[in-house]
């Protein structure tokens, strides 16, 4: 057969080899993708359901909260039912005892707003005055045919004496809902309000719920009795944030959840939005959406609810991603197997022609390979020399071939690991074993990087010994995350060893010092050393709960205690100094913030943080000057995707030495005295920074003084 004969020969059979493969190729291809699709429907509508479920769960939550303020609401009538007056403090007494805040969440109050003659209104106003209420008047001013005057809501504190003598029956919101109350005889909520116990900072949106109170002794079975016979209604003012709190449970991140007050899903009858954050960068469609209608007291919400991220994130992606990889793997196989089998003769034909150039290209092909590979590649001969590395190699020292060949590859491992790389590498070589070791590369940047090489021995086809060949991957990371959990597990141990101690002290004090007294107490009556003994007692037993205290800080540290999103660290830190303003004012100290950015943190830990370091401040802080006021300043600013915080004193500053030290447990400059902390304070800071993988230390402050810096990332 001549050479264009069997070139002819080798081109059809290769096409139908081809066509053969290729149709195989095709048809597995389509019945993997069907099955990996109906897997993949499999967990979307798996996840579905549990949407569905929660969606009825939160519903039924809401309705079942709501139906229980109805009760208290009927509760309340019943009070004003049963007597013709209801003096402020019966009702005060009655509303103490239901513990709205601990039982009830988001109920405002309840309140009871009678009906004002127009001619007796400054009767009216007198009577309330005459009672000590010495500013009351009805509110709004004007004429109007109808009064009426909010004259009793308990509690009787924070927002709610904002409302105190308002009229209610003049908004027209709040109007409706009392006339149909009134005409219906039943419990009616308003429309979307605002409270008027709203203040300037954080408004809600808010409603109204209303259950009329008739005159006693009068019928009201008819239209005509009911707007004859009223007196005034009982009610309860909602907060839409307040009345949702806790309503999703522990998961409740995992839904958005909107009310909108009517049957429509607008803009301005929105009530309530459980992702008032703004997203960060561009926000995905949700994957399951719905909208439900329900009714309290016969007036209509919709509610729009849509799943988050953190819910989607659950579907089941690993059947499917195994389904789509084993289907490749099998149709590759299938086309392999039927190509192999139509072009057996074609390639007995080709092998001989093409074993020589297959030969003189193996070399080449192993050396683009390698080359290609995202590990870091070598040869060595039977003399231990280096003579070949591969690109990422070069590429990752920055050094030519020349320049590492030989032993010159050696001036790039770190002096600390190199006779110990070295013995390994002369050692193995030398039984022709295979090793694995860790060290230290500089790279080309001039960092030194961890990696860990593997190198197996080479033989020839005649079994004769070749060299080595090896392989190193970057493994710095991991290094870094072990490095973490060794010092995370010296804490703990240490902790364990030191916290037994610190807690049996004070004990131990305390024991000897009863008995003490106990002896004292037998012989002497009046005893001036045994005041004495009672305030070492008295002092001991605080120091021991405080140590307990800040246990239970430092072990609560480390997780979250809410949801970590972006908090008002103004606020937070404005809360903290209320808790601390007794402290502060016996000190005579001075607290100076700035305007702080927001925190990626639960609010709890933030306050926390803040505590920590203020207290630290306060206890430590204090001017070596006696003439000059403890001063404390604290400020903040953004920078690239993390807030960073300082907090200076005036005090007498942290020597360098010891500003590492004194984040560790149980670590005091100071020792002994009423000022003596429990050395837990600043690790409790160090555990709650490094949890969202963020930073602290101490330097010098400009004024003098000690100055900490901490920094919270942005990220998950």
């Amino acid at each position: 057969m001549t050479r264009t004969a069997r070139t002819t020969c080798y081109s059809r059979d290769r096409l139908g080899s081809q066509l053969l493969s290729g149709l195989m190729l095709a048809i597995s291809l389509g019945m993997t993708y069907a099955v990996w699709h109906n897997a993949r429907q499999q967990g979307e509508q798996t996840l579905k359901t549990d949407f569905n479920f929660r969606v009825r769960e939160t519903v039924e939550r809401l309705e079942q909260r709501m139906a229980t303020y109805e009760q208290v609401l009927r509760g309340a009538r019943a009070l004003f039912a049963s007597s013709e007056l209801i003096e402020r403090n019966e009702f005060r007494d009655y509303i103490t005892l239901l513990q709205l805040e601990q039982h009830y969440p988001g109920i405002q109050g309840v309140g009871y707003s009678v009906i004002v003659p127009k001619a007796g209104i400054n009767s009216h106003i007198q009577t309330i005055r005459g009672q000590g209420f010495a500013d009351y008047t009805i509110r709004p001013e004007g004429e109007r045919e109808t009064y009426t005057a909010i004259i009793q809501l308990e509690p009787f504190s924070g927002r709610n004496p904002r409302a105190f003598g308002y009229d209610m029956y003049a908004e027209p919101v709040r109007r409706a809902a009392m006339m149909e109350a009134r005409d219906l005889d039943k419990i009616s909520i308003s429309g979307k309000v605002t409270l008027v116990q709203e203040t300037d900072e954080q408004v809600q949106a808010g409603f109204l719920m209303y259950l009329p109170v008739y005159r006693k002794g009068q019928s009201h079975d008819t239209l005509a009795q009911r707007r004859t016979h009223i007196v005034g209604w009982v009610y309860e003012p909602f907060r839409m944030n307040d009345l949702m709190a806790g309503i999703g449970g522990e998961r409740a991140a995992e839904l958005g959840l909107e009310i909108y007050d009517g049957e429509t899903v607008a803009g301005p009858a929105k009530m309530y939005d459980s992702h008032v954050l703004p997203d960060i960068g561009h926000t995905p469609s949700p994957l399951f959406k719905t909208v439900r209608h329900i009714r309290i007291a016969d007036h209509p919400w919709t509610l729009a609810i849509h799943s988050r991220p953190a819910f989607e994130a659950r579907i089941n992606k690993v059947k499917p991603q195994a389904i789509a990889v084993v289907g490749i793997i099998i149709s590759s196989l299938l086309s392999l197997l039927a190509w192999l089998l139509t072009t057996g003769r074609t390639r007995a034909l080709a092998m001989a022609e093409n074993m020589t150039r297959e030969l003189k290209e193996s070399e080449k092909r192993f050396r683009v390979m390698a080359d290609s590979a995202p590990v870091l590649i070598w040869l060595a001969d039977a003399d231990k020399r280096c003579i070949w590395f591969n690109k990422g190699w070069l590429n990752f020292t920055g050094r030519t071939l020349a320049q590492e060949t030989g032993e010159g590859w050696m001036l790039s491992v770190h002096a600390d690991d190199l006779q110990r790389c070295t013995d390994c590498y002369v050692s193995h070589f030398d039984r022709r074993e295979p090793f694995r070791m860790e060290y230290r590369i500089r790279r080309h940047d001039g960092e030194y990087r961890w990696v860990v090489d593997t190198g197996v021995p080479r033989f020839d086809d005649n079994g004769n010994f070749s060299g080595f060949i090896g392989s190193g991957i970057d493994i710095t990371e991991r290094k870094q995350v072990e490095e973490a959990l060794l010092r995370a597990n010296a804490d703990l141990t240490r902790f364990a060893e030191v916290s037994a101690h610190h807690l049996m002290e004070p004990a131990r004090r305390l024991t000897i010092y009863t008995q003490r007294l106990r002896q004292r107490l037998k012989v002497l009556r009046d005893d001036q050393e045994i005041g004495t003994d009672l305030d070492t007692l008295e002092r001991e037993a605080d120091r021991l709960r405080g140590l307990v205290h800040d246990i239970q800080l430092y072990l609560a540290a480390g997780e979250p205690h809410g949801m970590v999103r972006a908090e008002d660290a103004n606020s937070a830190l404005a809360a903290v100094e209320q808790r601390l303003s007794a402290r502060v004012t016996a000190l005579d100290a001075s607290i100076v913030a700035e305007k702080l950015p927001l925190a990626v943190l639960d609010r709890a830990r933030l306050m926390d943080l803040f505590a920590v370091l203020l207290d630290n401040a306060l206890r430590y802080g204090r001017p070596t000057d006696t003439g000059h006021r403890p001063w404390i300043h604290i400020s903040g600013e953004r920078e690239a995707g993390l807030s960073r915080y300082r907090i200076c004193d005036n005090g007498a500053g942290i020597p360098a030495e010891y500003r590492r030290r004194v984040f560790e447990i149980f670590e005091r400059l100071k020792t002994g005295g009423a000022e003596s902390g429990s050395g837990i304070g600043l690790s409790v800071a160090r555990r709650i920074v490094e949890s969202r993988n963020g930073s602290i230390w101490i330097e010098s402050a400009p004024q003098g003084g000690a100055m900490v810096v901490f920094e919270l990332p942005d990220g998950k």
